[in-house]
């Protein structure tokens, strides 16, 4: 039930934002290791400005996930995952890799493949912006379907300008209570049984969402409407627990 009543609270005192920016660190090393295969930048963000790298290519990625997470092996993921927000001690960082957004064709978004791509930039960036901000305005990120909700909305609004429960569906992978997507890798923890109970209710609080996120009068309206609220909150108590 985790899954369906995790939420975060919101700060008595709000600090105010942007917040100040952290240190940053210094990614020669990583630059060095992969060279051309590797781009420095930084993001403007609520919780001040980010680190960005971005990798152009999955096992560079992986590469680079190592490196910076302190591995001293590659960890094998899916193709769907393609962005990390790493919180080191000494340093937080955003993660990129350049492919399209959760593995899904640019066909299927009625786009051609350059079109795609940058729009799956700009989704995965934003993506990672929002976990950033809950982090250091509410306390916390997590791989959990609410974060991910509050981040593609982040990614969706910034790349076609709304919110859409049906685009996220697709980007999630998820059909009622099946899932083939990245939604599935988030949920790998759990049984079965347990799977198909978030799918299921995922699946229904997308479509209650849709015009709240698209109304929200700016962008920390809107991240307070989807992280202090749970996924049960928007169901409104209607989901019950499968025996």
């Amino acid at each position: 039930m985790d899954f369906l009543k995790h939420h975060y609270e919101l700060p008595s005192a709000l600090p105010t934002l942007p917040m100040p920016d952290e240190p940053s660190a210094d990614f020669t090393q990583l630059k060095d290791f992969l060279g051309d295969a590797v781009k420095v930048s930084s993001a403007a963000t609520l919780g001040g400005r980010i680190s960005v790298i971005e990798t152009f290519d999955h096992n560079d990625f992986l590469i680079a996930d190592m490196i910076l997470s302190g591995r001293d092996e590659i960890r094998q993921l899916p193709l769907t995952v393609n962005a990390f927000t790493i919180a080191k001690k000494r340093y937080r960082v955003i993660l990129i890799n350049r492919a399209p957004y959760s593995n899904v064709p640019a066909s299927r978004m009625g786009l051609n493949d350059d079109e795609w791509l940058e729009k799956s930039r700009v989704i995965r960036l934003h993506h990672e912006c929002a976990h950033y901000e809950t982090l250091r305005i509410f306390g916390g990120m997590k791989n959990h379907p609410l974060d991910e909700i509050l981040a593609d909305a982040a990614g969706q609004l910034a790349a076609f300008g709304d919110f859409r429960a049906d685009r996220q569906r697709i980007f999630f992978g998820l059909k009622g209570d099946q899932c083939d997507g990245r939604l599935s890798f988030h949920c790998k923890q759990l049984t079965t049984d347990e799977q198909r109970e978030v799918y299921k209710a995922v699946d229904e609080a997308l479509d209650l969402l849709e015009a709240p996120i698209n109304a929200a009068p700016d962008h920390f309206a809107r991240l307070k409407l989807i992280a202090c609220r749970s996924i049960e909150d928007v169901l409104g108590g209607r989901h019950q627990r499968a025996d």
